[in-house]
Parts: structure tokens; C-alpha cells; sequence
């Protein structure tokens, strides 16, 4: 059964939405901030049970890629991009799948989601896999490689 309508529009209320609350954080429970854009945030998933494993949330609180006009749009998929050649570059997946989903989180966002050569490519893709979480010295070095691949492609 999906969200009843109060349940929806809880989720939907840019007051209450965790992402307008925490993705500009430097760190938050689920992410560490690589990089942004006038239009996004560039985050790496604590999750990295596929590493490079990231996400790029929209800075303004829209809910569906159809709310976006052409020039928004351009700037999201853009920057999505260039996280994929920031992910690419920094961690040499085999393929990097991208899902915008947000029924759970109603937030325009784009995971970034490594497949690499040890991954079953059969598998259905599951953002929960895991979890993987890598020492502080591990994670900061995930960091700063992404955050060094991401100014490249400015």
C-alpha cells in the first residue's frame, strides 16, 4: 500500500525533508559532502559496500525530474555526470548505474552507483547491500580522491 495522503504530504513538506535539513552538512548519518554546484551537492554514501558509491541531491526541494524546467534540468543532469567521471576516475568501476527513485524520500536525487568487476552483474541493484562501512583514515582517502576528481571535471 502506498503513503496514505497525510503520510505523503509529510514527506513531501520541504520543512520536514531531511535533505533540505542535512545535504549541505559537511558530514551527516548518511553521507560526507565531496563537492557542489549552484544547482546540486555532491555527496559519498558512508555505505560503500560498492565503492564510490555517491549520490547528487538537488538543492532546491523538488520532488519529481518533471518539476524542473530545461535549465535546472540541464544543471542536474550535468552535474550528474560529472559525478559519474568523478566516480569513474577515483574508483574504476566496470559500470556505474544511476537511479533517481525518491518514494521514500521525496527529494529529486541521483545515486551514483558503481558495479565493479567482482559484482554479480545479474543481480538486481540494491542501495542497502551491506552495509560496508570504512575506517575514518579509509573513508577521508575516498574523500579526498573523489573530491580531487571532481575539481578535474569542473
Amino acid at each position: 500500500m502506498w503513503w496514505t495522503d497525510e503520510q505523503w504530504s509529510e514527506l513531501i513538506d520541504p520543512a520536514r525533508c531531511g535533505m533540505c535539513a542535512d545535504a549541505h552538512l559537511e558530514e551527516n548519518e548518511h553521507s560526507i559532502l565531496v563537492g557542489s554546484t549552484e544547482a546540486t551537492y555532491f555527496r559519498l554514501v558512508r555505505n560503500q559496500a560498492h565503492a564510490g558509491y555517491s549520490v547528487v541531491i538537488l538543492r532546491e526541494h523538488v520532488t519529481d525530474l518533471d518539476r524542473l524546467d530545461a535549465l535546472q534540468l540541464n544543471a542536474f543532469w550535468h552535474d550528474v555526470q560529472r559525478a559519474g567521471k568523478a566516480v569513474g576516475a577515483a574508483f574504476t568501476p566496470r559500470k556505474i548505474d544511476y537511479l533517481v527513485m525518491g518514494h521514500r524520500a521525496p527529494h529529486l536525487h541521483c545515486h551514483v552507483f558503481p558495479q565493479h568487476r567482482d559484482d554479480d552483474p545479474l543481480r538486481n541493484v540494491d542501495i542497502a547491500e551491506g552495509p560496508v562501512y570504512l575506517s575514518a583514515s579509509e573513508l577521508g582517502g575516498s574523500v579526498a580522491a573523489l573530491r580531487e576528481t571532481w575539481r578535474d571535471f569542473a
